[in-house]
């Protein structure tokens, strides 16, 4: 597998978890905050306007009660001379009273009211006929006469008096003699008076009379030289609207906008009005609302700078274990540093991280030990199959030389069956003519000698034979030898294989723990465990390879045992027959003495013709068992050869397993 390019994970900042946090954690803080700020100012701006409201309304009803007290005040005094019996009589014109009764009694009540204004009585014709103080005047076109002349208690609207100049108000009462009305009582109110208690009692207020005229204001003084001019308001709202009470938001008659509460005076039906600013009303709402927002952008800063630090604590962990991550699809372990000893998640990923990467780099390093042992059994293998072939090939040529030993040994027992002939030739001679003994004798003699030493060349092939034999099973029994450590190579070749394998689970396990990251290690691990598994594989059908192998050097050990039990019977009859041929020449030395031991020679001679036929005979199936013994074990090692080519192959096959493994394994740098 080749390498991957390394390539650099770069996050953008507005891609960043660091931004996205903080801009999270801000909105958070200041979502609440503008929130907070919008419904305090709303809850700041309606309590400010309910508390001006509650306050103008207060106000207004206070200044409208003080105005009915004075209202009150004047028409309990105009009511009480009205029945007085004095000034009845002195209407009436009966009891002769005195004018100076008459005054004096005004004059006491005008003390006792003490605003300085007079009580006037007027006859019914509208001309003052008493008064505390200065001139008599007729009043018979003013509205107050006529009302109270028809028996109303009446305050009048706004009038001038006509001796002072004063703007004034007048409240008046009839006076009844019984049900005829024979004049009023009227008494004046200077509404500069008012205006003072106005302008002590509020910054801006005023009083309308039932024509919209306005009666006083605290503010400023109306008429006169000095005084502002008169004002009618008459199309504002509180003057239209009918209602005795009210608080509105609008004109307040004279074009200005702002907060307005007005009560109507039931007795006079004026118009107590109280006016604030909407600036002013507001300017408490708008202070608290700047408190609360200089509070906000600190708690917005201060939440700023809460945020960054949170974010660094967050961001700086996950980005100490994403260079972890991205060092380990680099191939390289580097642990997270500076945070497994918080007790927090991120401590716990940490440390998490750290095992993960120590577990992995140990078993990286397991595996490139596994690897490089199975390269080392596979070269190890290599050599030891190499050694076999070289062995199985000695063993060819041995039993090459064997099968060449056999047939040379065929010949010379066809060579001693010749000669076997010709002594039975010669025996019959010796019966057939005593006269050419002494020749047959001779001729005899040069056959036995010929035959013993044809029988010791073949006693030492033979012994040749056998000592191949012994040479054939030793190097079988090495061979055995070498299959049984080949096969303790594979069982550890198999162990190897099991452990990589379960360490390549291991590896896959522990990569897909760490998800994403460990994508391309488990791909590795997988590749790994494949790889050990085809090692296992291999290793199998190696070990059933020497295991056909062990059962046919067994085989040709147990044929190499049959032969060389067969040669060691032809060696007996080998010897027994040169002992006969080394007896057959004593008979020829005994016949060459004497003619009378001829027959009793020649029968012996005969006799041992038999036994060199018969042994002939054995010789002669013994080499043709030689032969086939030969031919099997030239067969096996054949076979032997083969599986030893299979067996190499398989640890060239091997080998490049474990070199792919260890080019695999490279790409981790622990």
């Amino acid at each position: 597998m080749a390498k991957e390019k390394k390539t650099k994970n770069t996050i953008s900042f507005k891609d960043s978890i660091k931004t996205k946090l903080i801009l999270i954690m801000i909105l958070v803080t200041a979502i609440p905050l503008i929130v907070s700020i919008v419904v305090s100012y709303i809850t700041s701006t309606n309590k400010a306007l309910k508390d001006a409201q509650d306050s103008q309304e207060w106000q207004a009803w206070y200044i409208e009660d003080r105005f009915a007290s004075i209202l009150n005040n004047n028409m309990t005094v105009i009511k009480t001379l009205a029945v007085n019996p004095t000034i009845l009589n002195f209407c009436k014109h009966e009891g002769n009273i005195p004018y100076d009764a008459v005054q004096n009694t005004l004059a006491g009540c005008d003390a006792v009211l003490g605003d300085g204004e007079n009580t006037s009585i007027t006859d019914e014709n509208g001309m003052q006929i008493a008064r505390g103080k200065g001139d008599f005047v007729s009043v018979a076109e003013r509205d107050y006469f006529k009302a109270a002349m028809q028996g109303q208690d009446y305050v009048s609207c706004i009038n001038v008096s006509k001796t002072t100049g004063r703007r004034i108000i007048t409240c008046s009462t009839p006076i009844k003699d019984g049900d005829k009305i024979i004049g009023i009582i009227h008494r004046n109110y200077d509404l500069e008076g008012f205006h003072e208690m106005l302008a002590k009692e509020s910054d801006h207020a005023f009083l309308v009379d039932r024509n919209g005229q306005v009666a006083a204001h605290s503010q400023y003084s109306i008429g006169g030289e000095s005084g502002k001019e008169e004002e009618v308001r008459d199309k504002a709202e509180f003057f239209t609207s009918g209602k005795e009470e009210g608080f509105y938001l609008g004109d307040i008659g004279n074009g200005e906008v702002a907060y307005l509460s007005y009560v109507k005076e039931p007795i006079s039906n004026y118009v107590v009005c109280t006016v604030v600013s909407e600036k002013k009303v507001l300017a408490a709402a708008r202070q608290a609302a700047t408190i609360v927002i200089g509070v906000g952008l600190i708690l917005l800063a201060v939440a700023i700078v809460i945020s960054v630090i949170m974010a660094r604590s967050f961001i700086n962990p996950i980005q100490a274990v994403n260079a972890s991550l991205s060092a380990l699809s680099d191939g390289r372990f580097n642990a997270v540093d500076g945070y497994s000893q918080r007790k927090d998640e991120f401590g716990s990923i940490s440390r998490a991280m750290n095992t993960v990467i120590d577990k992995l780099g140990e078993i990286v390093s397991n595996i490139k030990t596994s690897a490089a042992n199975v390269g080392q059994s596979s070269d190890d293998l290599s050599d030891m199959a190499n050694q076999i072939s070289q062995t199985a090939e000695d063993v060819s040529n041995a039993v090459q030389e064997i099968a060449t030993g056999a047939t040379q040994q065929a010949e010379e027992i066809q060579n001693a069956t010749v000669n076997v002939g010709y002594i039975s030739e010669a025996v019959g001679d010796v019966e057939r003519s005593a006269e050419s003994l002494s020749e047959l004798a001779g001729k005899m003699k040069k056959a036995s000698e010929i035959s013993s030493k044809s029988l010791s060349s073949l006693q030492e092939s033979s012994a040749e034979m056998t000592a191949k034999i012994d040479e054939i099973s030793k190097t079988i029994a090495d061979t055995e030898q070498a299959v049984n450590s080949i096969n303790e190579k594979v069982e550890g070749i198999t162990s190897i294989a099991t452990q990589t394998n379960l360490l390549s689970l291991n590896a896959s396990i522990e990569a897909a723990r760490a998800g994403e990251a460990g994508r391309g290690f488990a791909v590795v691990a997988e590749e790994i465990g494949k790889l050990a598994d085809d090692s296992k594989a291999m290793a199998d059908e190696i070990r059933i390879e020497m295991e056909r192998l062990l059962n046919q050097s067994q085989a040709a050990v147990s044929a190499a045992s049959d032969v060389k039990e067969g040669n060691n019977t032809q060696q007996v009859a080998l010897g027994e027959t040169l002992e006969a041929v080394n007896g057959m020449l004593s008979d020829i030395d005994s016949t060459v003495e004497g003619v009378e031991l001829i027959s009793k020679g020649a029968e012996t001679c005969k006799s041992s013709k038999d036994v060199v036929i018969d042994t002939m005979s054995a010789l002669s199936a013994i080499s043709e068992e030689n032969a086939a013994s030969s031919e099997e074990t030239g067969a096996s090692m054949e076979e032997l050869s083969a599986t030893v080519t299979t067996l190499a192959g398989a640890a060239d096959d091997l080998k490049n397993v474990a070199d792919k493994l260890n080019e695999e394994i490279q790409f981790f740098k622990s």
